[in-house]
Formats: C-alpha cells, structure tokens, sequence
C-alpha cells in the first residue's frame, strides 16, 4: 500500500531526526560541542515538533493497519486506474507541448504510442529515450525498408512457384540477393525523385532501356561494354546528389554482376531472369528493350559513336598505381622495380 509505505518511512526519518538532536544536545551538556544559546533552544523546539510528528505519523499508521486491508486495497487500485487512465488520455498532449524538445523526437514518441497496445503505459521521459535512440539508429526508415524487402521477396518468389521447371530451384541461392538488389534500385529512384520534387526540377524522364545483348556478350564484345559505359552515365547524370552518384555506382556493380551470372547459365535461368526483370520494372521502373528496331538502331549508333572515339587519350586523373596496390606493397614489404620494362611482341 502506497500510504502505509509512505507513513513507514516518514516515521523512519522522524526517528532519524528525534536521535540527531538527541545527541546535539547530549554534547551540549556533556561539553563535547558546545551550543550557543539560540543554537540550544532551536534545538530543542525541533525535537518538540520532531516528537509530535512521530507520535502523529505513528498513530495514523495504527489507525491504517485496523481498517479493512482488502477495502483499502480496492480503493488504490480504483485511484490507480484513474490516474493511468488520466496520463495515457492526455500523454500525446503533453508531448505536443514540450518544449524542451526537438519536433522529431515527439514525431517518433507518439508514432511509437500508436504501436503500443491501448492499456500500455511508458512514462513519458521513458518514451523520448526510446524515441530518441530510435531516430538515432534510423530504425523508422530501416523498418520501412524491411517491410518493403518483404513485399519484394514475396513478389519475386510467387512469380517462380508458376514455373514447372525443376532446375530452378537450383537457383533459390539467388533469391535474397536478387530481392535486396531490387530494393536498392527501388531506394535509388525513390531518392531521386524526391529530391527532383523537394528542389522543384523538371519531372523524372524514367531510367533508359537496357538491352540484352549487352551482357550476354560482355567481355568479348567492345561494343556490348562501350553500350553500358554509355547507358550507366545516363543513369549517372539523372542522380542529383553525390550520394546518389555513389549509390549507383554500387548498384549497377551488383546489378551488372547479378545479370551475367544469370546469362552464363543459358536456358536454365530463363524463368528466373524472367521474374527478376518482372519484379524490377514493378519497383523500380527499369525496363528491357524488346523492339527489334530499336535494337537494331542502337547498335548502329554505338558503332558509330565508337569509329569516332579515340581511345588513345588517357583519361584524365587516371591513377595507375591504386590504394590497394600502396597497401598491398606495404603488406608485403614488396620493393618497386623504378625502371619500366617495354612489352616486346614476338612477329611469327
């Protein structure tokens, strides 16, 4: 019981008191510490009024104990609930009008009052701590993100339960990758064209086409490889901020590698590049060009933009030796050869 602790310890500190003046006095009049005069009589009013609160506290402390326990208790627990019920009613009030604290940060605490079921109760100081670590560690943003990774994963996997062909199993491997590499395209445009609203630029044009071709024959084609040079600096220029630029860097790395890995797999992987190029043009609106014309014109433009490339320039701020060969050399105390040698090319 709430009353009955209360009333214990302010007998408790009575008591304290009552035994400190006791023993001031004492001192007194045994000559330890002498009091003035003044001191003296203070003194002793206090252990008056000290005594009379003792004897008061105890006496109502008795009263309490003789009256029906279980009624007392009922009566709490009815205060109780009213008071729970007043601080849950009028919580998002208070935190509305705190000003000690950042807009965000009441943002985040009545969000995270919405997800708390209707008779839960956090102290308000309790719940700006919550929501402080939770706008600290972007929890807001990464659960956003794990739901959507969700609705992708089962988008992408319920596209290939329509398929009969058993060999595609062989690829659930994949499934994750392909489903986190879908919610990074998904984030990059999301990104892209909130800022081009936000900045007020004209309307997102959509991502260009990639074609095929370009990465079946990656690598042993110079045109395929030239083609997605120029088709991932258009995409380049559409990101507005440097962290864009930087997340696309990393996406068209991953998504390159992820789209050769299928094409070296030929007719096995058909269905499951299927899906994969499905979803993707669900989330984040990229396509593949099918038309045959425009296939073809493309190709003619790529070569002839290549006839008039001269690929002897170097480009510049072109770093040879990179920081990883620095770091490789230190590691293994590797000393440089300063002098370059020529290639000689043997004639037959």
């Amino acid at each position: 019981m709430k009353i009955i602790i209360a009333l214990e310890e302010m007998i408790k500190n009575n008591e304290n008191v009552i035994k400190s003046i006791k023993k001031q006095l004492s001192n007194h009049d045994s000559g330890i510490s002498k009091l003035t005069f003044m001191g003296k009589a203070s003194a002793e009013t206090n252990l008056e009024n000290a005594q009379e609160q003792l004897e008061r506290h105890t006496q109502k402390l008795k009263e309490l104990m003789t009256q029906d326990m279980s009624e007392l208790e009922e009566r709490e627990r009815v205060r109780d609930a009213i008071e729970r019920k007043n601080y849950l009613k009028y919580q998002k009030v208070r935190i509305k009008r705190d000003v000690s604290k950042k807009n965000d940060e009441k943002l985040e605490a009545m969000l995270i009052i919405d997800e708390l079921k209707e008779d839960s109760l956090i102290e308000d100081r309790e719940l700006f701590e919550i929501a402080s670590k939770v706008i600290s560690l972007n929890l807001s943003i990464h659960c956003e993100l794990e739901s959507k990774l969700s609705e992708i994963k089962n988008d992408f996997e319920g596209l290939l339960t329509d398929f009969d062909d058993e060999n595609i199993k062989d690829l659930g491997i994949l499934n994750t990758q392909a489903s986190i590499l879908i919610l990074h395209f998904h984030v990059l445009l999301t990104n892209i064209k909130e800022n081009i609203e936000e900045d007020n630029l004209p309307p997102f044009r959509g991502f260009p086409k990639f074609e095929d071709w370009w990465i079946v024959e990656l690598w042993s084609n110079h045109h395929a490889y030239y083609a997605l040079f120029k088709w991932k600096g258009i995409i380049s220029k559409q990101c507005i901020t440097d962290d864009q630029k930087k997340a696309w860097e990393l996406v068209f790395s991953n998504w390159i590698s992820f789209k050769k890995i299928l094409s070296g797999k030929g007719v096995l992987a058909y269905h499951y590049n299927y899906a994969f190029d499905t979803v993707m043009r669900k989330y984040s609106e990229l396509e593949e060009e099918l038309a045959t014309s425009s296939l073809e014109s493309m190709s003619e433009l790529t070569q002839k933009i290549i006839s008039k490339e001269d690929f002897s320039v170097v480009p510049k701020n072109q770093k040879i030796i990179t920081n990883y060969v620095l770091f490789k050399r230190e590691k293994l105390n590797y000393k440089d050869v300063k002098k370059a040698h020529k290639l000689v090319v043997k004639k037959k």
